[in-house]
């Protein structure tokens, strides 16, 4: 819970959701993007259908749908507070894993389409970048080979450009988060305990030395200021 350092339930969602995207909003709301409806079997079709969650957690909401089906997909939220959700899957099987991109935008309730990727990525995971731009790195492809390579789209001139570098693993179902000069990249299930942080200045990507003390895939990343770890360290110890 906000400003204490325990877990509280929530409203459970209006139906059973998996491989959805998130979005924290900035004020407050929590956007859940499409997804599998748990009911359906495999070869149908992913979800289009978007669920907000109230700021002060009481009740989920539908928002308009997208355009296209997707479940695995990346989500960022923008420095405008528009979010841009990319790539994904519309169906079973990685031949399904798809390339376009649509962007929310809450003044309007209304989604849009944006150019599309280079490449059709499933599973692979998005941040702003401290330059502004949206980097979208990883996934699965189309042959089901996990990627090493990565996309950065610049929202002002609206194209798709190649990451510099690729990272030193091919890494799906990861998760990044955008520091100081670049972004961490975590977790994939072959190399889920060696994290890599690439450096948006030089371009280059940085295993870190220290792998994490458990191996873990399908990993959450969310920074945290200092002041609320020092507060959680504080609690324990009292």
């Amino acid at each position: 819970m906000p400003g204490r350092s325990e877990w509280a339930p929530l409203p459970e969602l209006p139906a059973e959701r998996d491989a959805a995207a998130s979005v924290s909003l900035p004020d407050g709301r929590t956007l859940l993007i499409g997804g599998w409806d748990d009911g359906q079997a495999d070869g149908e079709e992913c979800l289009t259908s978007v669920l907000v969650l109230a700021a002060d957690g009481s009740e989920w909401s539908e928002l308009p749908p997208m355009a296209g089906r997707r479940a695995s997909a990346a989500a960022a939220l923008l420095p405008d507070g528009r979010v841009l959700v990319a790539g994904g899957r519309s169906a079973a099987g990685a031949e399904s894993a798809v390339k376009t991109v649509e962007l929310w935008d809450p003044a309007t309730q209304a989604w849009s389409a944006l150019p599309d990727m280079a490449e059709e990525r499933n599973q692979a995971s998005a941040c702003v970048l401290p330059s502004g731009r949206v980097a979208v790195v990883g996934g699965v492809s189309t042959d089901n080979m996990d990627c090493k390579n990565g996309e950065m789209f610049d929202l002002v001139r609206r194209v798709w450009e190649p990451l510099p570098a690729e990272m030193i693993h091919a890494r799906n179902d990861l998760d990044v988060v955008a520091v100081a000069g670049g972004l961490l990249a975590v977790g994939a299930p072959l190399h889920n305990s060696c994290n890599e942080l690439y450096d948006e200045e030089s371009g280059r990507w940085f295993s870190l030395p220290h792998p994490m003390t458990e191996p873990r895939v399908s990993t959450n990343l969310v920074l945290m200021p200092a002041a609320a770890l020092l507060s959680v360290a504080a609690d324990s110890d009292a």
